[in-house]
């Protein structure tokens, strides 16, 4: 936040794109002398059409997502926007990456404070699981509209679902092919993604226990995989 009063805030950088109004009155920059720099203003815009661009997409689909459509609902004009991106998928890449940064950083984060490998696997799925159900607008546009983008923006999801290899480098682990491990990650996405592209993204917290066992069950056995599945 700004410490000048009646400032906007300038900052969402800990909150998933899509999640704030582009047009919340808490965000607009006052006319005139408003007593910020050139880069706070450009940054506020920018996190504004980032916000527009996951709305509208969410809403409309890619293939209907237009320019005027994001700085209408961004209260920007085009030539604001083409400060800030080239094109829709410049804006859709922007949107992606910081997405992501925030749900792989917060699934690290509760991976690393678990006692056992099993059970930081189950607590960074549960963090997935109730981030995207809690944000469907962004859980619309990474899992299902990121399909219709362009080569740039696909090529950045399957960077994206290769950091998620990380959460199997545990030294209580045997060594695991690259192939099963993307094998894993593949079938928790196809999960996610049905879920998601029928509209009960809200019910994705459901999906952990058998999730849960899935990833776990090839790894250390049927034993010591099947309470997270009994787990309600």
């Amino acid at each position: 936040m700004s410490g000048q009063p009646g400032a906007p805030e300038v900052s969402g950088a800990d909150v998933l794109p899509g999640s704030r109004s582009a047009l919340d009155p808490g965000r607009a920059i006052k006319p005139g002398r408003h007593g910020l720099s050139p880069e706070t203003v450009a940054g506020i815009q920018r996190e504004r059409l980032v916000d527009a661009f996951v709305q509208v997409v969410s809403e409309r689909g890619f293939a209907h997502t237009t320019i005027s459509r994001v700085t209408e609902a961004a209260g920007v004009t085009k030539k604001t926007f083409y400060a800030h991106f080239t094109d829709l998928d410049d804006c859709f890449l922007a949107a992606y990456r910081r997405g992501m940064d925030i749900l792989l950083t917060r699934m690290t984060e509760v991976y690393e404070a678990a006692p056992a490998w099993p059970d930081g696997i189950h607590a960074a799925l549960r963090t997935m699981l109730a981030v995207l159900a809690s944000e469907p607008r962004f859980a619309r546009a990474s899992l299902v509209e990121v399909n219709a983008a362009g080569p740039r923006v696909r090529q950045a999801r399957i960077d994206d679902l290769a950091r998620f290899r990380a959460f199997f480098a545990a030294p209580s682990l045997p060594p695991v092919p690259v192939s099963v491990i993307d094998a894993i990650v593949g079938g928790i996405y196809s999960a996610i993604y049905v879920q998601t592209e029928t509209g009960e993204t809200g019910e994705l917290p459901s999906l952990l226990p058998s999730l849960t066992y899935f990833v776990l069950l090839p790894l250390i056995g049927r034993e010591a995989a099947s309470p997270y599945l009994a787990e309600s």
